[in-house]
């Protein structure tokens, strides 16, 4: 799982390395106003490169619920589902993992939740900001 997370850690900064270089090409080019032409294609490439950035980060929250999971303190299944929810969907509350685990497993106590969540952010596993849960 190393080499994966490794892989897309690194894939992440090439991505944002070329957007940056995107940007700053384009701030030149529009301050200059020589080349209208190139500016808009320079628009359309980072739209395009940005659009790479989603799906790699979803990706690397997966991997990284993966590893969290197979550690041995989140095996309980109800953390299984808390992590991979937030692993797919991104950040989410309390009443959101609720409905989830509520959806998945046929029942679920919102007090239940609130305290798997809060072992899961006391173990490190997840990171509270604001009243949501993501992925550290």
């Amino acid at each position: 799982m190393s080499d994966i997370d490794g892989s897309l850690k690194s894939l992440n900064e090439k991505l944002d390395w070329i957007i940056n270089r995107l940007n700053y090409l384009e701030a030149v080019l529009t301050e200059s106003q020589q080349y209208p032409e190139v500016v808009d294609f320079l628009q359309k490439l980072k739209l395009g490169t940005a659009l790479y950035g989603e799906p790699l980060k979803t990706l690397n929250r997966i991997v990284s619920a993966r590893q969290l999971i197979e550690s041995t303190s989140q095996k309980d299944e109800i953390n299984k589902i808390i992590l991979n929810y937030i692993a797919v969907k991104g950040p989410k509350n309390i009443s959101e993992l609720t409905r989830e685990v509520g959806r998945q497993r046929g029942k679920a106590s919102r007090t239940t939740i609130r305290k798997r969540v809060k072992q899961l952010v006391d173990s490190k596993a997840l990171v509270k900001e604001g009243t949501r849960y993501r992925l550290p």
